[in-house]
């Protein structure tokens, strides 16, 4: 038994947890056929974010099965068993639920909907938010997560597949994947970063490479 918030909501749904986009694409389908006016869609904007994101994670697990590239500079000579292929097979549980929280607070704080479509400002806030505030604090609440108590109720799910690849980067508990995103954007809105739909993509980009690759790196040398 795991600590609160341990397992996620749509645990036991399987291939019928992705009817959760449903929503979105019934907004984008109202806002193109029945709005007159034609205007930015920020579900269409998640939509496409979950689905580029999620491409990334999958271009470099695809590439680190490519054991022809990868054969003569890999660290781990152990291969993936199915076991593992099990404990990951819902690795993208996670941009399900930052699609839904993304749409919650764009529908509950009106001045989310009046943002520019480009902030070259946004822009450059981002990527020094990310190397040098986001990163180092990101680091040390990762470390905090190797305590006893968070290890064993939460972090240790990370931690569970003895081969890393990109889909292990987000295999976690939902408690502590929302406490990362804490660090990663509230800071960012105390400093009063504007998060223009190109700003995200950023900073997303930023945030998942840095990962994915990581995780490739640990296979390859």
């Amino acid at each position: 038994m795991g600590g609160p918030l341990s397992t996620w909501p749509w645990e036991n749904f399987g291939i019928f947890k992705y009817v959760l986009y449903g929503p979105f694409v019934g907004r984008v389908l109202y806002e193109m056929f029945y709005e007159k006016e034609l205007k930015f869609s920020w579900c269409l904007c998640l939509l496409i974010l979950s689905a580029l994101r999620g491409f990334v994670y999958l271009l470099w697990n695809s590439y680190s099965s490519m054991l022809f590239l990868t054969r003569n500079r890999q660290i781990l000579k152990q291969g993936i068993d199915f076991k593992q292929l099990d404990k990951e097979w819902d690795w993208d549980n996670f941009l399900i639920l930052e699609a839904m929280l993304c749409c919650v607070a764009y529908y509950m704080f009106p001045f989310l909907q009046n943002l520019p479509s480009w902030n070259i400002k946004g822009v450059i806030a981002a990527l020094i938010f990310h190397v040098g505030i986001s990163e180092p604090l990101y680091y040390w609440v990762h470390r905090k997560f190797h305590g006893n108590y968070l290890f064993t109720n939460y972090h240790s799910l990370h931690h569970s597949s003895p081969v890393p690849q990109s889909l292990t980067a987000d295999v976690w508990a939902i408690a502590t994947l929302k406490l990362f995103h804490i660090v990663s954007l509230k800071l960012s809105h105390l400093s009063d970063i504007s998060y223009t739909p190109q700003h995200i993509t950023i900073y997303t980009i930023l945030k998942k490479t840095r990962i994915s690759a990581s995780s490739c790196l640990s296979l390859t040398h």
